[in-house]
């Protein structure tokens, strides 16, 4: 949805996906109606959020440009802590009425801090690549924004160990989107999970890795949940990638069985179609809920 001026009913729907923070004006104007004029507001928040307590990972560093943002009340602030304090703001006044959140850390998170949540798994459908059955010349292939210094780094460490990766990441590179994205997964064996806070499920890096049929190797996630590791993907800690990387490149058999199956999963079982339907699900139940409690 875009962020131009909302007309509200009370027996209307409002969906937002991704994070409420993108549409300031529409926020605003919610937050600023009477509950009993307020249309339904369901919101899909797939942005990060902080890990919760029970993971064995440090707590997020913010890095500095995600800090000028914060100083600058910049609205395209989206570091894990700005982002919840806006879902803690629209969770204060009753907003949203159904909050469903991509991965299930998110909901434990949530939960801790009582924000009731679903988890909605983050679907695949077309856009995301499919199996062109390429020759695949490339070994190693990451793909994520190059002015991450967390990226960088690991990129940098791996090559300082032999590891072949082919490094790439711009909002201009048509080799980055879209069809020619998916020829260049397709050229790959191994497409990395490297995250820009350890512990963190990217299910958009999965699909993408899964649904063209490259192996995806990841840093260890916190529950990751619905994806399986030594079934879906291979999860392994940087300092031990090198040699992860050497055993797969080695091994096309094993390597394969895994891609397989991953992409079975993927492209039959974890659909956007299936994603949309639990969503329909929710907003029905929710709906019902609400017509009974106003009649």
């Amino acid at each position: 949805m875009g962020d131009g001026p909302l007309k509200m009913a009370r027996d209307e729907v409002v969906f937002v996906m991704n994070n409420f923070a993108w549409y300031p004006r529409i926020r605003r104007q919610l937050l600023t109606t009477l509950p009993a004029q307020r249309p339904m507001v369901v919101l899909w928040h797939t942005e990060p959020l902080p890990l919760p307590s029970a993971a064995p990972f440090d707590r997020p560093r913010l890095q500095p440009r995600e800090i000028i943002k914060i100083i600058l009340r910049d609205s395209r602030a989206t570091d894990v802590f700005t982002n919840y304090f806006h879902l803690r703001k629209l969770a204060r006044s009753g907003i949203p009425d159904v909050l469903m959140v991509s991965t299930p850390s998110r909901r434990e998170f949530l939960a801790e801090k009582g924000i009731p949540s679903h988890w909605v798994p983050f679907g695949y459908d077309a856009t995301y690549g499919r199996d062109l059955e390429m020759t695949r010349d490339i070994d190693v292939l990451f793909l994520g924004t190059p002015d991450d210094a967390r990226h960088r780094q690991a990129v940098r460490y791996l090559k300082r160990k032999g590891v072949n990766v082919v490094a790439k990441g711009s909002w201009t590179d048509a080799e980055c989107w879209g069809e020619e994205r998916t020829k260049l997964i397709n050229r790959t064996k191994i497409f990395l999970g490297i995250q820009r806070r350890p512990g963190k499920l990217s299910g958009i890096r999965m699909l993408l890795g899964m649904a063209n049929k490259a192996l995806v190797v990841a840093e260890p996630i916190y529950d990751s949940a619905p994806y399986v590791s030594g079934k879906h993907f291979v999860s392994a800690k940087l300092e031990a990638m090198p040699g992860v990387i050497d055993h797969y490149l080695r091994s096309d058999g094993e390597r394969e069985r895994i891609t397989d199956e991953a992409y079975r999963f993927v492209t039959e079982e974890m659909t956007l179609e299936k994603s949309l339907a639990q969503i329909t699900g929710l907003l029905e139940r929710h709906w019902i809920a609400r017509v009974g409690l106003s009649s």
